[in-house]
């Protein structure tokens, strides 16, 4: 080796161990992005009993080694739309379009039939009992239920598990900060407003996309209105959006909701309404998820 070659083995060397050093004082390991970092863990309840599916959606550069934390969005109906986040996102990283978050899908367990799946969900994303859903020989046929199994009522009881053993797992698993989000569709959307007036001591961002707000005679206006009661505070970043070609259980509902909140003037509520035009409320969902991590997790342009 020449005398040229031997100095510049050293000075690389000496690079390397720079900038290996900077990375280690900065909590970072690596400047290498790896993007599409994805885990499943399975949690079973003491509370209610019920065993959930959690699908964890990494950023691109979380490891193990480092000390830095990220905030976490938690996603109900994970089954259907995880994937969707998890594609989003990953597409997103590849140009910094988000801020680096952990996204956790939460779902039951099933895989051939919806009916697990619907019956779960009704009950832990209603806040109140409500027996005329429980008996609507709609949702018996669609999804072939025995008399009787549709529940409701159980979402005081979920955010219980979420508060005391969701939450706690997944920090415990992950470097996580103490900044959350929750987002969910139609009666998900309905448990996302519900926690907007009853866990803003765990959730500062809200997705609320295509909620079920006709549900017990439109019960979320009355807790928002006991709310509005006791506080003038507010403080939540907030997504709420809709399919164009919905209903006219939905539309109409949803925007009294979005008004009322605009007039209440919450202190430190930030609120961001969008109607997908063309989009069902089955078909919305892609574009809703997508939507919803550029508005709540935008990465912000210096």
């Amino acid at each position: 080796m020449t005398k040229r070659n031997r100095q510049f083995s050293v000075t690389l060397v000496m690079v390397v161990f720079l900038a290996a050093h900077a990375l280690e004082i900065t909590g970072q390991t690596s400047p290498v992005a790896v993007i599409n970092q994805k885990e499943q863990r399975v949690l079973k309840s003491g509370i209610n009993g019920v065993t959930y599916q959690l699908y964890i959606s990494l950023p691109k550069h979380y490891s193990p080694e480092d000390t830095i934390r990220y905030p976490v969005l938690y996603l109900l109906d994970g089954g259907m739309g995880f994937p969707v986040a998890h594609a989003a996102r990953t597409a997103m990283d590849v140009h910094d379009g988000l801020e680096d978050l952990i996204i956790v899908g939460i779902e039951y367990e099933w895989k051939r039939s919806l009916a697990p799946w619907f019956t779960n969900r009704s009950r832990d994303f209603t806040p109140t009992k409500n027996s005329d859903f429980e008996k609507r020989a709609f949702y018996s046929r669609t999804f072939g239920l025995p008399e009787g199994s549709l529940l409701s009522g159980g979402g005081p009881e979920f955010l219980n598990v979420i508060r005391k053993e969701i939450i706690p797992f997944i920090d415990k698993a992950y470097k996580t900060t103490g900044e959350r989000g929750i987002s969910g569709h139609s009666l998900g959307g309905l448990f996302a407003g519900y926690c907007l007036f009853s866990a803003t001591d765990i959730f500062s961002r809200f997705g609320i996309n295509s909620p079920s707000f006709w549900w017990d005679n439109r019960e979320m206006f009355k807790i928002e209105k006991m709310f509005s009661e006791r506080r003038r505070d507010l403080p939540a970043e907030v997504f709420l959006s809709v399919g164009g070609l919905e209903d006219s259980l939905m539309l109409p509902v949803i925007t009294a909701f979005a008004d009322t909140l605009a007039s209440r003037k919450y202190r430190g509520l930030t609120l961001s309404r969008h109607i997908f035009e063309g989009e069902t409320h089955m078909s919305v969902i892609p574009a809703m998820i997508s939507r919803t991590l550029r508005v709540l997790y935008g990465a912000k342009k210096e």
